[in-house]
């Protein structure tokens, strides 16, 4: 009865401790070999840019206009996905009395 309850333990440890890190090792691999030129992507340390050459394991990135940065390829954590910046042409209608629904008093407990 011992012996099947160690083997049981180191099943489901296995399976909640190595199998999602074997996952992620797995998407940080593929994320890595699919980088290219011109890829908006954050460091590991928070740092964002702008991938301006990718020599082997050696990625150049460029973090303000005139500044770029050499750093390991395996140090690019995520690629960044720019949100759309469009302005609206119309301005904003002003808020009437009575209007504001995220007071406590306001319209949703109405």
């Amino acid at each position: 009865m011992a012996p099947l309850i160690l083997i049981l333990l180191f099943v489901v440890a296995w399976v909640i401790l190595i199998v999602p890190k074997q996952r992620e090792l797995k998407r940080h691999n593929a994320l890595i070999a699919g980088l290219s030129v011109g890829d908006d992507v954050m460091t590991g340390s928070g740092i964002y840019g702008t991938i301006v050459s990718i020599d082997g394991d050696l990625v150049e990135l460029q973090i303000a206009p005139g500044v770029e940065i050499r750093i390991a390829r395996r140090a690019i954590a995520s690629l960044v996905i720019a949100p759309d910046l469009e302005i609206a042409d119309e301005p904003l209608g002003e808020l009437e009395p009575g209007d504001e629904t995220d007071s406590p008093e306001g319209g949703a407990d109405r």
